[in-house]
Formats: C-alpha cells, sequence, structure tokens
C-alpha cells in the first residue's frame, strides 16, 4: 500500500486520547499577546458546518473548534473567527448573535480557539499552515489555544508551521510522519513553546524557570545526528511520544542525563539510527520506542527500566546486543520480535514475565537463558524460531519448552549475595552445567578488598556464594636515593610482597623485617649495598642534585646529568671565565659531598673561544657533542686521556688551529683520527700520548 494512503488511512481509523490542557491564563496571554499581536483572519460559513474555504467546525458557546478540511489551498492560514450566517424563515430575528445583511438574515461570530484532533490528519495537499494570534484593535486576545491529538498527522507535504503565540497546548502526534517538514515556527511571545535548534519544545513554567519536553524534530532535517543543544540540556525532562518517528538521516542521537522518560514510539522507524545512549536515570520507556529501527545494534537499558513495553524493540532487525540490569522485571507483548539478528539471550534472574511473541520471528536466535522466577510465559514466545531454551528442570520454562516442542538445556542457579545469611540478593543467574557463572560488578569500599565466599566455575548444582570484605592496610615502600615511592595493599594477617627494585651495582635490602603478618599500615625504606666495597647507603646518605641543575667547579660549568645515587653524572657545559689558555676536563668532580663522574662534553661548550690553547679530556667522556670546541682558533694541543669516547659529533673541532694536534694512547691512534675527520679536522694529526 502506499505511504500516504497507508498513513492516512491510519490517521483517520486511529484516534489516540486527548492531552490534558494547561489550565488557560488570561493574564500569561495577555501578555504574551501584547509582545506580537497577529492579524485576523475571518472565515464565513452560510450552513454552520462548513466555511467558505472548506473548514469543517464545532461551536460551543461563542467558541469553534476547527474539525476538518476539503478546501485545496496549500498555503493555509487558519481562522481566528468564524461567522455564521443563517436566513430566518420568519424574516428578522438576531438570536444568538447579530443581525446583518438583510432582515431575514442572520449572522454569529464564533472565537477559533481549536484544532481539533485528526482534524487535518492525512491531508497531503497542504503545504504550509499558519496560525495568527495576538490582541485585536478593541483589546480582545484572539488566536488557536488548543491543536488536538494526530491534528496534522501524516501530511506528507507540510513543510513549514506557524504557532501562535496564544498556543498553550499540543496534543499528541500532532506533526508525526510529516515527513516534508522542515520548518516550525513559534510566535517569539508563546509562554509554553519553543523552538531551539529547530526542534519544537514544550516549556512546563513561565519564562526563566521549569522544565523542558521535546516535543518535534522536523523529519526533513537532514542532519544525521542530534545533540539536545547545552542550554536546555540540564532541564530536559521527557521526549514526548513520536518526537522523532520515521527521522530519514538521524544515525545518533545523544540524551542528557536530566531525561527521565522517553514516550510511546519516540524513536519509531528512525531506519539509520545506530547509536543511542540512554541516561541512567530513565525509569519510562514507552511501548514501540526503537519500533523498526533497522540500523540499531546495540543498546543499554539502565537500572530504573523495570519494565521492556509492548513492541519497544520490535523488528530492530540489526540488533544484536541489549544489556539489561538485574531490576527488570517485565519483558512485554512483541517486546523483541522480527528483531534477525539476535544470536543468544540472557533473560535476567528477576524477570517474571514473558508477554505474547516476545521473541516471534528472531530467525537467528539459537539459544535463551529463562530463569526460575520466570513463571508467565505467554503465547507464540518463540514463534518463527529455533531457539534451545536454558533452563531449569522443572521450571515454568521447561514446562513451556515442551508444551510447544522446543529444545532444553539443563541450567542451575548461581545466587550472589551480599551477606552470609543470604537474605540480601544482589543478582541471580542461569548457568548451563559445567558452564562459569560471571560475578556481578559490586563497588568498593574504601580500605577493603571484595571477594566471594565459594565457587561459582564448572556448575554443576544451584550455588548461593556471597561477599566477604577484608580489611586492607597500605605498606609504603619508598627508595629516597632514586626518587621513588609504591604503595602496596595487603589483607589483614597476609604476607607483603616488596617491589622489585633495582640500581646498578648495589644491592636491594629493607630497613625493616617483611617476614612478619600485616596488621597495620607501615613505611618500609630502601637500603643500598655496594657490591664492590660493601658499604651500605644509609637513608642519611647525601644524595645527588637534581638531573638538570647547574654545578660549578673551579673555572669549569657542569650539568647534572644523572642522579642515581649508584652512578651520578654530569656534563661540561663552559667556562666561568672564558679568558683562560689552558682547559682541563677531570675524570671527576665533587660537589655537596657527592662524587660525579665527568661523562660528556655539551654542545657548543667552548665555541668560538679565542683565548684556549690546549684541552686535556680525562678518562669518563664518552662523547664530545656537536660544535663543543668549534672554531677556536687558537686551540693547537688536544690530549685525549679517555679511552671510551664513541661520539665526536659534526663540527666539534671545526675550525681550531689548522696546525692543531691530538694525542692519545697507542691502542686508540687510528680509531680516534677517523673520527676526528668526522668531527672537521680534514687531516688531523694524532701521535702517541
Amino acid at each position: 500500500m502506499n505511504k500516504r494512503i497507508w498513513a492516512a488511512a491510519l490517521a483517520a481509523a486511529v484516534t489516540f486520547t486527548s492531552a490534558a490542557m494547561l489550565p488557560y491564563n488570561d493574564t500569561q496571554v495577555v501578555m504574551g499577546a501584547a509582545q506580537a499581536s497577529g492579524s485576523e483572519v475571518e472565515e464565513k460559513s452560510t450552513d454552520g458546518r462548513t466555511t467558505e474555504s472548506g473548514f469543517t467546525f464545532t461551536v460551543s458557546g461563542k467558541e469553534a473548534t476547527i474539525t476538518g478540511y476539503s478546501g485545496s489551498l496549500k498555503d493555509l492560514a487558519i481562522p481566528t473567527k468564524i461567522t455564521v450566517e443563517q436566513e430566518n424563515s420568519a424574516g428578522g430575528g438576531t438570536t444568538g448573535g447579530s443581525t446583518g445583511g438583510s432582515a431575514n438574515t442572520t449572522s454569529t461570530e464564533y472565537e477559533v480557539v481549536a484544532i481539533g484532533s485528526n482534524a487535518f490528519s492525512g491531508n497531503l495537499g497542504i503545504q504550509k499552515v499558519t496560525m495568527s494570534g495576538g490582541i485585536d484593535k478593541d483589546g480582545r486576545v484572539y488566536g488557536i489555544r488548543t491543536i488536538g491529538d494526530r491534528a496534522f498527522f501524516a501530511c506528507h507535504d507540510l513543510s513549514n508551521v506557524e504557532i501562535a503565540s496564544t498556543t498553550d497546548s499540543i496534543g499528541k502526534y500532532a506533526f508525526t510522519d510529516c515527513v516534508a517538514l522542515g520548518t516550525i515556527k513559534v510566535a517569539d511571545s508563546n509562554q509554553r513553546y519553543k523552538v531551539i535548534d529547530n526542534a519544537l519544545y514544550y516549556y512546563t513554567a513561565g519564562v526563566g524557570t521549569g522544565e523542558y519536553k521535546l516535543m518535534q524534530f522536523p523529519l526533513a532535517d537532514k542532519a544525521t545526528e542530534y545533540k539536545v543543544p547545552d542550554a536546555i540540556s540540564s532541564t530536559l525532562t521527557e521526549i514526548e511520544e513520536g518526537a522523532f518517528w520515521g527521522s530519514p538521516s538521524l544515525e545518533k542521537i545523544t540524551i542528557p542525563a536530566t531525561v527521565k522518560e522517553i514516550g510511546n514510539n519516540a524513536f519509531t522507524e528512525c531506519k539509520k539510527l545506530k547509536t543511542i545512549s540512554l541516561p541512567a536515570g530513565l525509569k519510562a520507556l514507552g511501548e514501540e520506542a526503537f519500533k523498526g529501527d533497522t540500523a540499531l545494534e546495540e543498546v543499554t537499558l539502565p537500572e530504573g527500566i523495570t519494565t521492556i513495553q509492548p513492541g519497544t524493540f520490535q523488528y530492530c532487525e540489526s540488533l544484536k546486543k541489549v544489556n539489561m540490569s538485574q531490576e527488570l522485571k517485565i519483558i512485554g507483548n512483541r517486546a523483541f520480535q522480527g528483531c534477525k539478528s539476535l544470536t543468544g539471550f540472557d533473560v535476567p534472574g528477576n524477570v517474571t514475565t514473558l508477554g505474547d511473541q516476545a521473541f516471534a520471528q528472531c530467525e537467528a536466535l539459537r539459544q535463551i537463558t529463562i530463569p526460575m522466577r520466570t513463571t508467565s510465559i505467554g503465547s507464540g514466545v518463540f514463534t518463527g524460531t529455533k531457539v534451545t531454551v536454558l533452563c531449569h528442570n522443572g521450571s515454568q520454562a521447561s514446562v513451556y519448552a515442551a508444551g510447544n516442542g522446543l529444545t532444553t538445556e539443563r541450567t542451575y542457579t548461581v545466587s550472589f549475595y551480599t551477606n552470609s545469611t543470604y537474605t540480601n540478593l544482589i543478582s541471580s543467574q542461569e548457568i548451563v552445567e559445567g558452564k562459569d557463572a560471571v560475578p556481578p560488578q559490586v563497588a568498593g569500599r574504601d580500605g577493603y578488598r571484595m571477594s566471594w565466599s565459594g565457587d561459582y566455575t564448572a556448575i554443576k548444582q544451584d550455588t548461593r556464594v556471597y561477599q566477604i570484605w577484608d580489611k586492607l592496610f597500605n605498606v609504603t615502600f619508598i627508595d629516597s636515593f632514586n626518587g621513588r615511592t609504591e604503595v602496596v595493599q595487603v589483607d589483614e594477617g597476609g604476607l607483603v610482597v616488596p617491589p622489585a627494585w633495582t640500581m646498578s651495582g648495589y644491592t636491594l635490602e629493607w630497613d625493616t623485617d617483611l617476614t612478619d603478618y600485616v596488621t597495620s599500615d607501615f613505611t618500609v625504606r630502601a637500603a643500598w649495598r655496594n657490591n664492590k666495597t660493601g658499604d651500605k647507603l644509609s637513608a642519611n646518605a647525601v644524595k645527588p642534585g637534581a638531573k638538570g641543575t647547574e654545578v660549578t667547579k673551579g673555572n669549569n660549568k657542569y650539568l647534572i646529568s644523572s642522579s642515581n645515587a649508584a652512578n651520578p653524572t654530569v656534563k661540561f657545559v663552559g667556562l666561568v671565565n672564558a679568558d683562560v689558555s689552558n682547559v682541563a676536563i677531570p675524570e671527576t668532580i665533587s660537589v655537596g659531598g657527592v662524587s660525579y663522574r665527568v661523562t660528556l662534553i655539551s654542545n657548543n661548550a667552548l665555541k668560538d673561544n679565542k683565548s684556549v690553547t690546549s684541552v686535556i679530556i680525562s678518562k669518563n667522556v664518552k662523547s664530545i657533542c656537536a660544535k663543543s670546541f668549534n672554531n677556536c682558533t687558537k686551540l693547537k694541543k688536544v690530549k685525549l686521556k679517555s679511552k671510551i669516547i664513541t661520539k665526536m659529533n659534526n663540527k666539534a673541532f671545526a675550525g681550531i688551529h689548522k696546525n692543531a694536534v691530538f694525542y692519545t694512547y697507542n691502542s686508540q691512534l687510528s680509531r680516534y683520527k677517523e673520527m676526528l675527520k668526522g668531527a672537521g679536522v680534514k687531516k688531523p694529526t694524532v701521535k702517541r700520548l
């Protein structure tokens, strides 16, 4: 059946209960109307049933309600008043109104205050609807106050709606399935409704206070993602029925944590919806809320959801996984009908009811676990499936399976409790014989470690386990020489396992006996014994300075390159007074009671020095960095006493005196000669030291 024809037929056939109308506050509306008055639109009727433009209506007192439309206008202005003209058989008369025209005609004026339920439902011609409201020249408030349930449902050509300032009640599904609807406007002075980021919201109180409800997301909006605006995300409490029904583009919807209720059909037929996060505080999820969402693959139901309503996930053909809390008690009729991608399902342990056809036509469903507490199982629950029911022998599920020709496998109940008296159940699971249970996640307690009292693996019988909370103590390990600390938690009465710290050239010892059982918090400090001398670094030993600290010894400047107590080192970085001729870089320096090895000559250490004529490089230097002696034009003599130099970096000696001579040990002559070429000396002269 054509979608439009179907929608129109459905709209005509189904009538929902009207939304409760808020009390009409004349003062409030007058204030709003005074801020943005509209223009009055008058219609006339000669028969009391249909206006000249095709509006049908009913009257009550001096007020009229639009109940239908048979005209052909595409751009439709809802009248604010209807004048009914009637001919008098006896001539003259003013009953119920004023006399105008001729003596035989009576005119009666009615204020249009409402659009009735289903009034325009299924209309395929209307493209724009304008509802006026305001204050007329005589100071009278006029305009639409109420839009009934399904008033514009399935108006597939309707693209633009303008709502009056006076409207304070819009019924359920009023603009649902309006597939062309791209723009909704609300008069700025309306105190109940507001359009934010192109979506229609209802406001529960006066300006500046109260809570929001999301009423309608326009279906012609091509956005792939919708996030409730930050400005109202903290006050949004409800997503109304049908709010996103039929959205063709949305793939992801973010719902704020404040939302407590999602109405019926809120996300029905959102064909591209893949991702939706339901807030932890959600308490109610309506019927058919996700029906027909064929792209949805996984959903997590928060703990507050105790009932999956009829048809909630019906025909979600891609749905593979549903995460549910142990609070769930009822899975309603058709809840998962037609979910073709579900292969397995574990009914939570507290579920008592499986509704009619709950898993019907779940073609891929191969196994389902049904707990002992499930005592009500409806008709046709597994119609069209080849499921194996995992259940207790003698349970209602096993009886149901036998009566419906279903295969069963034996399960046992594993129950997790908070206490040894088994009076406070956390959760229970039905576990296939020989399989392992998965314990529930339990919030921790400061200062305690939790374990379970018994074995819940390879289950062969009904099993009960409870929580055991062991007191924990903190053992703090400190290594002051290497600046490290580690805290180890130990069960009361247990033994502590210390950290496996190392320090080159030293053996780790502790200042505390670790063979006693732990009964309190305590601190342990590392003590290091030199492997060569046997000397022990006590807790009071002088520690090297921090890495990167500048130190001075004589005329030389250094930076600490390692603060390891077992092997502190520095690098030569320059001179205090550059106006010297002879520079000696020693093996070690002693600063603050700590002996540091000099292992490196840094970048640019003596670059451009015009005074230095000779340099001695002692035996601990491993590396001479880039441009260390670059452009030292008077440097003629360099003694390389180190045998462990592995690097002479780029241009380290470039630009020194052309007659410079390098001296080193015989074993290093050829090696250092090649290294000097790479360091900027084209034809190095290297002699035996």
